[in-house]
């Protein structure tokens, strides 16, 4: 018995190390012992039964009888070759919550793979169809969107044929595009349907083994003994061996499961089942994002509208013109007549520039008004990068123009209309144009009529600080500044006029009160940035969630020697680390 009870522990590996007959020894004295089998333990095992016998006498010989005809009748009306499954509620653990919800879970049944979805549906199928979006998608970002035909013949002139066939001029509409983006749908749902449901059920299942079973099933086999007394100590048994590798096994984030609750035969216990259900989420989550694509470029608008300072837009009409889906079908768009009788009013505009002259940020003071009860009801101010939302509808800054000049000629308000010059390429440019007859007026407003329609002062803008002024000469009378503008009153040696006041047409004095710009404001509509929303939200986590290993451990009596626990296991990742944490827990028992 003392000799039994300093057996040196073995690990005997399975599986691809099975070959390797030579099991890694490590020795460690305890009262219950863990060995590979052999000569060494059956002679073990004999002594310890001797010595009970001895000690106990026929009640020990009763005890063991009545023991193994309960064991054996338990064998009996089990499946031991194919191992027994194990219901849901037997002797559930309360920890670990999440797991134990998900082996409630009624998964539904998975799918059979057809029209050779196992090769269309694979993983690097799926790799291959994301690559082919993404470098769509790419394109679509480098191809100008929307343009009219004459303009990619003449940017592309090699290469428009082909934009304008396939449809890469509205790029994220294309039948090319949404095909793509349905193929891989169908490829995602067939491979959570016919591979990961799979997978997760047989995950969800716990399955009893017999000692002869166990020793293929896991990639290493542990044999513990069990002797039943000591030197006048009592020493806890099989059963109870059983019981503290259960509830060491609980204490390690396992879910287990027994054969009986007071005197178990059989363990089967798992952990990290949350790894074999995240990559269905995974998929979910991509079928979420791919939904809201599809929603929001089927039934979303994008529209834009140019804005005077001051002036007002229809939100709902601007919505309308830019819905995707027209004609019969648009009773089907979900936001029909949204923001119907709602207005945006521009309450300031302006630019902000840089010390250099370039432009730093757009910025458009924004209410929403109703248009039967003429209240404000929303406002804010918006800037690139910043949107207003209101009601659905999302109003971004997008653009800019000038509008209008408001002068004072001779100390008279003179407000000029301004219009955009074909850039060609080029910087963008506005002009406006001033009669001579109303700077010579001496009351601009008293003049009724404009005998000579072609002679005036011109002025060309570039920008909201300075405006260019020719004369009725055609030649460069000087430049206007902006009172806003953060320049010198004055700069000498200026060969022109330069200033915020300046003097043309003989004494008629011109001054800038202000460039009044317009903004340009996309108003875009899109039912499907829920769906996008939820479904990035849920990558995230599920991706990570995904690389946990699930490992299974499987406990049972020796039937050969009822003094001998065997345990087995295995892992779909990080093997090594899972056996030295098993051999490392088999131990803590066997103290």
């Amino acid at each position: 018995a003392n000799m039994a009870s300093m057996m040196p522990l073995q690990l005997r590996p399975l599986g691809i190390r099975a070959r390797d007959t030579r099991a890694q020894q490590v020795s460690a004295p305890m009262q219950s012992v863990v060995d590979s089998g052999g000569s060494a333990s059956s002679r073990s095992s004999r002594c310890s039964r001797s010595w009970s016998n001895l000690m106990m006498g026929s009640f020990a010989a009763v005890s063991l009888a009545t023991w193994k005809a309960r064991r054996s009748s338990s064998i009996r009306s089990q499946i031991v070759r194919q191992g027994t499954l194990a219901k849901p509620g037997d002797a559930e653990t309360p920890g670990n919550a999440i797991e134990e919800w998900l082996l409630s879970l009624d998964l539904p049944t998975p799918l059979k793979p057809v029209l050779g979805s196992g090769a269309w549906a694979s993983f690097a199928a799926s790799l291959v169809q994301m690559f082919v979006v993404a470098g769509l998608s790419a394109l679509g970002t480098l191809i100008e969107q929307g343009e009219a035909p004459a303009f990619y013949a003449q940017k592309y002139p090699e290469s428009s044929g082909i934009i304008l066939t396939l449809g890469f001029d509205h790029m994220y509409s294309c039948p090319l595009f949404l095909g793509l983006l349905a193929w891989l749908a169908a490829s995602l749902i067939a491979c959570t349907g016919t591979t990961q449901l799979p997978m997760a059920k047989r995950a969800q299942r716990f399955t009893f083994h017999s000692s002869a079973a166990m020793k293929r099933r896991g990639t290493f086999l542990m044999r513990m003994n069990c002797p039943a007394l000591g030197d006048g100590v009592q020493v806890p048994g099989s059963a109870e061996r059983l019981q503290q590798l259960r509830t060491e096994l609980t204490n390690k984030g396992f879910i287990v499961r027994a054969d009986d609750d007071t005197n178990p035969t059989q363990l089967a216990a798992s952990r990290g089942l949350l790894g074999k259900f995240a990559p269905m989420a995974v998929h979910l989550a991509l079928l979420l994002t791919l939904l809201g694509n599809t929603v929001g470029l089927v039934f979303g608008s994008s529209s834009e509208v140019l804005v005077g300072d001051g002036g007002y837009a229809d939100i709902g009409k601007v919505l309308d013109a830019g819905r995707r889906i027209k004609g019969p079908l648009a009773v089907l768009s979900p936001n029909k007549g949204l923001l119907d009788s709602v207005f945006v009013r521009v309450d300031d505009f302006r630019i902000e520039y840089k010390d250099d002259g370039n432009i730093d940020q757009f910025y458009s003071k924004l209410a929403i008004e109703d248009e039967n009860t003429q209240k404000e009801m929303y406002s804010d101010e918006i800037y690139v990068n910043k949107p207003l939302r209101y009601g659905g509808a999302t109003i971004y800054q997008a653009d800019w123009a000038i509008d209008r000049l408001q002068l004072f000629v001779n100390g008279l308000p003179v407000v000029v209309p301004c219009k955009a010059i074909p850039a060609d390429g080029g910087e963008r440019s506005w002009a406006a144009f001033l009669p001579l007859e109303l700077v010579t007026a001496k009351d601009p407003s008293k003049v009724k009529e404009i005998a000579k329609p072609k002679e005036g002062i011109v002025f060309i803008v570039n920008n909201m600080r300075n405006v260019q002024v020719y004369g009725s000469d055609q030649t460069l009378a000087g430049v206007l500044r902006s009172p806003l503008a953060k320049v010198e009153e004055s700069l000498e040696g200026m060969p022109i006029q330069f200033g915020q006041e300046i003097t043309v047409e003989g004494n008629n004095k011109l001054r800038l009160d202000r460039v009044v710009g317009a903004t340009g404001l996309i108003v875009k509509n899109d039912p499907g940035v829920p769906f996008v929303y939820a479904g990035y939200a849920l990558l995230m986590p599920a991706t990570l969630l995904s690389v946990l290993p699930f490992v299974q451990v499987w406990a049972a009596i020796n039937k050969d020697d009822e003094n001998q626990i065997l345990v087995t296991g295995r892992a779909n990742r990080n093997q090594l680390s899972f056996e030295d944490e098993m051999k490392a827990t088999v131990f803590s028992v066997a103290k």
